[in-house]
């Protein structure tokens, strides 16, 4: 995947919630377009924060969050977001909650439902696209909302710990799948997880968090394309224990 310039632009970024206690201090991070970014740390440290401040869903105390140098001041057809739950509409089979973000700003046509089959084709789901969310099973319902996701082809794609609650295989194919289809789509990638492991593998660079600031941006040199075969490899080991140590680092010179 090769890396352009820069897409996403946080700086100075500071988040103080109404009650004066600070969840993100003076955060500066550029994520360069094409390219896979996560984020790790432990619960609180901001990383929820920080994606739906480049979301859009949340506005910073201080600083400036940019997209493609424009300042970020609400939700954008640029960014598509992925969240912790699939969060599909019961009532609505799987392609009309595909199609849901264009059908909230206008009329969905025909080429716009052959988009939706295509993706749902894509992600493995497509003989489902009829049936509704509650007669898929949770890895289903995940590839469903990836699809959503992707709909509109936003140039960036958010993703706030969206395999969490599954089981290790199917996180693991999904893991494959979503690196299959931002590959295809040059799509740039900021990804949450508290998954080490997870992020060293979907990764071009890990970013640490502890306490509202970015403790270390780590680069992660694997092989491309990637299969679950490196997840063996030394090599994979090392970069896992180096996440984990700053972790650990972090958390000590906080304390």
């Amino acid at each position: 995947m090769s890396i352009e310039p820069a897409f996403l632009s946080v700086q100075g970024v500071s988040y103080t919630y109404d009650d004066g206690s600070d969840v993100l201090s003076e955060i500066d991070w550029t994520i360069p377009a094409g390219g896979f970014y996560s984020l790790v740390g432990r619960s609180g440290c901001g990383k929820t924060t920080l994606l739906k401040l480049a979301a859009g869903l949340l506005q910073p105390t201080s600083g400036q969050v940019r997209i493609e140098a424009q300042t970020v001041a609400g939700p954008s057809q640029k960014i598509g977001f992925v969240f912790q739950t699939p969060a599909l509409l019961e009532w609505l089979p799987v392609l009309d909650n595909v199609l849901l973000p264009i059908s909230l700003h206008r009329r969905v046509q025909p080429e716009d439902r052959a988009s939706a089959l295509e993706l749902l084709d894509l992600v493995g789901i497509g003989d489902l696209a009829g049936r509704y969310p509650g007669q898929l099973s949770g890895g289903q319902q995940s590839r469903a909302a990836l699809a959503r996701a992707l709909i509109g082809s936003p140039p960036a794609l958010l993703m706030d710990e969206p395999f969490a609650a599954l089981d290790a295989i199917t996180r693991e194919e999904l893991q494959d799948d979503l690196l299959r289809l931002v590959a295809l789509r040059r799509t740039t990638v900021l990804f949450v997880t508290h998954d080490i492991a997870e992020a060293v593998y979907l990764s071009d660079r890990v970013a640490v968090m502890d306490r509202g600031r970015i403790a270390l941006a780590a680069a992660i040199d694997l092989p491309r394309p990637r299969g679950g075969d490196c997840r063996y490899d030394p090599q994979f080991a090392g970069h896992c224990q180096r996440i984990r140590s700053a972790m650990a680092q972090a958390q000590a010179v906080a304390a």
